[in-house]
């Protein structure tokens, strides 16, 4: 806290930000990805409705950041039979950016695969999105060597990233 005094008053003013939670998701939450979807990746965002049945399969291990009850950032894992995950989706509203709070639901999702005694963590990166690319690697992905000009159709080239799990 830092005082203040103006004027004959004096208030006591927070100098710290609030303590972000991170918590599993709930189906009340899936307005707020959505809109942070849709702010973040406009017209390659996952409609709601593909959100909705996503949920379904793999919302028990989709991963929420809050401060004071106000969703800024997810990161939507997907766990697969052979011990893979895949991170579906990570973004944080564009107010909330430079924050870590990317950072942080990015090793909130590594933490939880690990619980889950996944093998390894893989994402998809646009080549030219540099500053994901580096979130990724500060974190410990590596590059697959797996490449595709159209991975999400004509003219979307994606990257696979891997992040390997020390109990694989």
């Amino acid at each position: 806290m830092t005082r203040v005094t103006a004027q004959g008053s004096t208030l006591d003013i927070a100098t710290t930000s609030p303590t972000p939670v991170y918590r599993i998701a709930a189906l009340s939450d899936l307005d707020d990805v959505a809109a942070i979807e849709t702010e973040r990746f406009g017209d390659q965002s996952y409609p709601y409705f593909a959100l909705r049945q996503l949920f379904d399969l793999h919302g028990a291990n989709w991963l929420i950041a809050e401060v004071d009850g106000t969703v800024l950032g997810h990161v939507l894992v997907a766990l697969t039979p052979d011990r893979r995950a895949w991170l579906l989706s990570l973004a944080v509203s564009a107010d909330s950016c430079g924050r870590g709070y990317g950072s942080d639901l990015l090793e909130e999702a590594i933490n939880l695969c690990r619980r889950h005694a996944m093998r390894s963590v893989l994402i998809t990166v646009r080549p030219t999105n540099q500053s994901a690319y580096n979130l990724y690697r500060r974190i410990g992905f590596q590059w697959t060597g797996h490449h595709e000009e159209r991975y999400f159709g004509v003219g979307e080239p994606r990257d696979v990233l891997e992040y390997k799990l020390a109990n694989a």
